[in-house]
């Protein structure tokens, strides 16, 4: 693609100049007076040197120009570029140093070709290497039905799985069933309170989904003499815990889109004794305190903001048992047993403070590095104007299965993506519903359909089977003739998806999915309508603008996929 090659001659110029090796960045200038591409490489290299040698950003901007107009001989030779700067029509240094560079069109629009010729590996990567990475995300406690907040973290970890796969790395995806506890032992208490079995407490769950839980199982309750003794009351909220993962999470995370390839149960890790391995490996590095009955890991060694409790009091809890904390290091240490060269958590916001404590513990067993978290905002739901707070089957929360219901999963998890992880999202129901441009999944959608129609009603059908050889190859149609801003803004933007694939893949912003395919669709549509494809002015333009268009077709088909988003024929 044009930009990589513009990304390595600038790279190759810098370091010729005495400069270290450095990433290039490249961006599309919103006014194309600025040119086609424009970077501040210069201006980042300005920093680098003090006193003497140093220059500003204009000296170092004008350098790089001739290095990339004019390279040394030698290299160009060895390289074989040197007759590939002709692309270049000009470049401009514009104060305090900013380059833009101004690509011939003929040159640019051999991008719709290379495009076509990729086809499937268009935007793949090998970043990763083959490098296995640990996705994990939603996670909620097996004690009811899912919230909008899992859902946004369901929809954002998977998109991140989903571009980490197309750069090359081998992605599992972990859902972390908190399935013993206090939590589980709560649900427990709950339905027993429910059926009279115990005094009801504020803090039990609510809703109409602990009333069937009473309902379903009334009978093995009510079969049990006596009064319920601890032990029996965890045991219950256990086969509770599991009964809600199958019957209201699994079908819920399924209608969002998302196949995880694990459901990893923390129960498992007592009778594998791993917390009581983990706990021990702690004690044996001198890391562990008892203070006032409770067993403590000296996370503040580690820049935690207080040491942190791994077992709980027998004293003041009536019994002694290990924590959620504890539990989780062993689960994390578990992972890292198999092989994973990085873990990547995405947690609700509320899970800021227990960041300190698992970087801290990872850093204890050497692990620290390899270990990402991923923080999220909650999610508002609005409709008419007023926030919806409450279901009848959560109690005080909207389910995630419910917005499904009403929106689907298209719309769900396009809008779930649209927003900074750090920002909040207002979730309006109103427009998640219309069925017009002003929704951006509509709108993004409908320009992959309009893409297709065009494709379907041409005489070429489509250019992959139409105007590839024997070889497969595509034939040579004269991308030249294109020329006109609208398709020169579309193919500039389509060039940009696989640099947007790695950045996703390194940087784990996937709201940059949604905002590129909108950008896209917005091309799209301004070259459509000013641009007549069918019925051309000549046969040769024709062939070229369907060419572009299934180049769109096939970049925005990707993204969508990226996303999860569905690609519909017809709308």
């Amino acid at each position: 693609m044009l930009r990589q090659q513009l990304e390595a001659d600038l790279k190759q110029a810098v370091e010729s100049l005495g400069f270290p090796s450095t990433d290039i960045v490249l961006s599309i200038p919103q006014n194309t007076s600025f040119g086609d591409y424009t970077s501040n490489i210069a201006l980042q290299l300005a920093k680098l040197k003090e006193g003497e040698g140093k220059q500003s950003p204009q000296e170092i901007a004008k350098k790089i120009v001739a290095r990339v107009k004019s390279p040394d001989k030698v290299e160009a030779r060895r390289r074989r570029q040197e007759s590939s700067k002709s692309y270049l029509e000009k470049v401009e240094v514009v104060d305090p140093g900013f380059l833009n560079f101004f690509i011939k069109p003929e040159f640019l629009t051999k991008d719709v070709e290379e495009i076509l010729q990729q086809g499937d590996n268009f935007g793949q990567s090998d970043l990763g290497r083959g490098e296995k990475v640990l996705v994990e995300f939603i996670s909620a406690n097996p004690t009811g039905p899912l919230t909008l907040a899992n859902g946004r973290g369901g929809a954002m970890g998977d998109t991140l799985a989903n571009v980490l796969e197309k750069n090359g790395y081998a992605v599992t995806r972990q859902y972390y069933v908190n399935d013993t506890g206090n939590q589980v032992r709560m649900l427990g208490e709950s339905v027993l309170a429910v059926l009279g079995k115990m005094p009801a407490k504020q803090e039990h769950y609510q809703g109409e989904y602990i009333k069937e839980l009473a309902e379903k199982f009334k009978g093995e309750i009510n079969s049990q003499d006596g009064s319920w003794q601890d032990k029996q009351v965890l045991e219950l909220g256990h086969k509770l815990a599991n009964f809600l993962l199958e019957t209201e999470i699994k079908p819920a995370v399924l209608k969002l889109g998302i196949e995880f390839d694990e459901y990893f149960s923390e129960h498992s890790l007592y009778g594998q004794n791993l917390v009581e391995k983990t706990l021990g490996d702690l004690k044996e590095k001198g890391l562990v305190y008892e203070e006032e009955g409770a067993v403590l890991f000296k996370s503040s060694q580690f820049g935690d903001e207080k040491d942190r409790v791994l077992m709980t009091s027998e004293e003041r809890r009536g019994r002694s048992e290990s924590t959620y904390f504890l539990a989780d290091v062993a689960h994390h240490r578990s992972d890292f047993s198999k092989s994973y060269s990085q873990r990547i958590n995405f947690l609700g916001a509320d899970h800021h403070g227990y960041a300190g404590r698992i970087k801290a513990a990872m850093e204890a067993f050497g692990l620290s590095d390899r270990v990402c978290m991923v923080f999220f905002q909650f999610v508002r739901l609005f409709k008419e104007g007023k926030e919806v707070r409450m279901s009848k089957r959560a109690g005080n929360f909207v389910t995630l299965d419910e917005l499904l219901t009403a929106v689907g999963k298209d719309v769900t998890r396009f809008f779930f993506l649209m927003y900074d992880p750090n920002t909040h999202i207002d979730f309006n129901l109103d427009l998640a519903k219309e069925q017009s441009n002003k929704n951006p999944v509509f709108y993004v959608q409908y320009a992959y359909a309009r893409m297709s129609n065009i494709l379907a009603n041409s005489n070429l059908k489509t250019l992959a089977s139409s105007s590839t050889g024997r070889s497969g190859q595509i034939l040579k149609l004269n991308y030249q003739t294109l020329s006109s801003k609208e398709e020169l803004n579309l193919i500039r933007h389509l060039g940009e998806f696989p640099e947007l694939v790695q950045e996703v893949g390194k940087t784990y912003q996937v709201q940059k999915l949604t905002t590129y395919s909108m950008m896209l669709a917005d091309f799209f549509h301004k070259f459509y309508e000013k641009n007549r494809v069918l019925g051309a002015e000549s046969k040769e333009l024709e062939e070229a603008r369907l060419g572009l268009v299934q180049a769109s077709r096939l970049v925005l088909g990707k993204t969508l996929k990226l996303m999860g988003v569905s690609a519909p024929q017809k709308m």
